[in-house]
Formats: C-alpha cells, structure tokens, sequence
C-alpha cells in the first residue's frame, strides 16, 4: 500500500509540493475513514479543513429551504477539497458528504496554506485548479437554465458508463438522480420509461445498460 507521500503525487496541487513539503504535509495529516451516507459537515457550517481522497466518493450538495436538494460536484479518488470557508471565512454553501466507504485525509487550512505559499508552482496550481472549476460550474449553469430534463439525465447516465463498455453497475437511486439532474424523482421515473421504451437503454436496480449511446450522446448535446 503506497504511503501518503506517494498519495500526494496524483493530487493536482499538492503534486506541485517537493518531497520535502509533501514529506511535512504527511506527518500533520488526520486520517479518516468515512462510512456511506456520512456527513462530513453541513451546509451552513464553518468548514476550514482541507482534504484528499485517498478512496471513495463524496458529494457537495445545496439543499433548499423547501426541502429540495442538487449535487453540486462530486469528489472522486485523487480529488483534492478547498474550502470556501477558509478563503473567505464564511460558512460553506453546501453540505459533503460520502456516497460510499471513502478514505480522506485532512488537514488544518491554515496548516497546509503555510507550506503552499512556499511554493509557486502549487499557487499556481490551486488557481487554475479553482478557475477551471468556476468554468465547470458555468457549463452546469448552462445546461440547468437551457437543457430539458431528459438531456441532463441522458449526459449523467452517460457518465456512469465507461465509453469503452455498454453496461455499468448501477450505484444511484432515484433521488440521486433526481437531485444530480435538478429535478424530481417522478419526473426522473417517467423519463427513464421513456428512454427505455425507446429502445435507448434499460436501467435495472442494479444496473444501467446503453442501448443506442449515438442517440444518447445527441440528447445529451442538445441545447
């Protein structure tokens, strides 16, 4: 198993640090081993830590005050977390939490910052990290304000399957979807029924199988 020092070198900004700075970042590193469905903070909260995911999923996602919920990114393997709060200290604008057993670390942002601002190359790095997730949130924007529902449902499912395969595990409920995709559960039933009767795919409770991935991609692309 590779330490946490070999870790570091897939992350986008700590990869940036010498061995040296990845070497003092390790040793001030919590370890934490997050159970599905746990949360880590809540929206609302003070959140100052910065974290990578060693294993796992987790999922940033905005609730409204009546109730509803969207995802608003999803945090993979090797994925590194900035938080809001400990740029601007503010509360954090969503809730994180784990979609399945996940492995993080975590430091104090202050900590890790010290050691960052010794090196260029990592503030560099955590710009254009950070730039190229404001582009990120523009193009969801976008296809919230202009694609139906059933292009946005249409580009998730086709992100659950590796271009390379026709079939995938099937990992999210009804209301994962629905709230990936901003919209309802009902709504996300009725469209699975009719990309089904289509002939487009077949989606089981335990998996998502494509059917014509050509006419997906073209829902997927519509404006």
């Amino acid at each position: 198993m590779p330490d946490l020092v070999e870790l570091l070198e897939n992350a986008e900004v700590f990869g940036e640090f010498t061995i040296a700075q990845k070497q003092r970042l390790a040793s001030m590193a919590f370890r934490r081993v997050m159970k599905r469905d746990e949360t880590l903070y809540y929206q609302g909260d003070l959140w100052s830590k910065i974290l990578f995911i060693a294993r796992g999923k987790l999922q940033s996602v905005i609730q409204s005050f009546e109730g509803k919920s969207y995802v608003v990114f999803t945090w993979e393997q090797w994925d590194e977390f900035w938080p809001h709060s400990l740029f601007d200290g503010e509360p954090m604008p969503s809730t994180l939490g784990a979609v399945q057993e996940s492995v993080i670390y975590q430091w104090e942002g202050e900590d890790a910052l010290r050691i960052l601002f010794e090196n260029s190359d990592a503030v560099r790095a955590l710009l254009r990290r950070q730039i190229k997730m404001i582009r990120k949130r523009r193009e969801t924007i976008a296809e919230l304000a202009f694609q139906p529902v059933t292009g946005r449902l249409a580009k998730l499912l086709l992100e659950q399957v590796p271009a390379s395969e026709n079939s995938a595990q099937r990992d999210l409920t009804l209301d994962q979807l629905a709230s990936m995709v901003a919209s309802s559960p009902e709504v996300i039933c009725r469209t699975l029924y009719t990309l089904q009767r289509s002939g487009l795919l077949q989606v089981t409770r335990a998996s998502i199988t494509l059917c014509d991935r050509p006419a997906l991609e073209r829902l997927a692309g519509a404006e």
